[in-house]
């Protein structure tokens, strides 16, 4: 997982330790009230509509959603044998693309690789701190208005 093997950047940083990234990322999940499964079907469901409209910025209800594709996918480093058996799992499909999110109603932004679909449903991992790439939980979560944000969403009444 680190920077030149599988990712010129690297999924940690050079003196990360992954037990670490994953226990910490759990920790902010859990006193979010998220699962790591539930942000990944969410934030599928917005790539997967943006991308059957085949235009590069759509808009899916309040948000926009910029998607660049590549012609390669990018490999899971969780795959035992990732160039032979690559590693099964939800949203590795979407392992071609880059991705853009804004929530117009909240004014919050968030970038990362369409892989993460996969790492974050199917391993918890948003990455490294260190990495360029990484999606932070929290970050997510109130991209996404889950969790202590779903009581905040504009013109909601509770």
């Amino acid at each position: 997982m680190r920077p030149g093997n599988f990712s010129q950047t690297g999924f940690l940083g050079p003196d990360e330790s992954l037990r670490e990234v994953l226990d910490a990322d759990a920790r902010t999940l859990g006193e979010l009230g998220v699962t790591a499964p539930a942000l990944a079907v969410q934030l599928r469901g917005l790539l997967e509509t943006a991308i059957a409209t085949k235009q590069t910025v759509t808009s899916v209800g309040h948000y926009k959603v910029k998607v660049r594709r590549y012609k390669g996918p990018q490999i899971c480093p969780f795959a035992p044998q990732p160039f032979e058996n690559p590693c099964p799992g939800d949203g590795i499909w979407l392992a071609s693309i880059d991705w853009d999110i804004r929530n117009t109603r909240r004014s919050v932004r968030l970038a990362g690789p369409g892989l993460m679909v996969h790492l974050i449903g199917a391993h918890a991992f948003f990455e490294g701190l260190q990495s360029p790439y990484r999606v932070a939980p929290r970050a997510l979560v109130e991209l996404l208005e889950l969790g202590p944000f779903a009581s905040r969403r504009a013109g909601r009444s509770d």
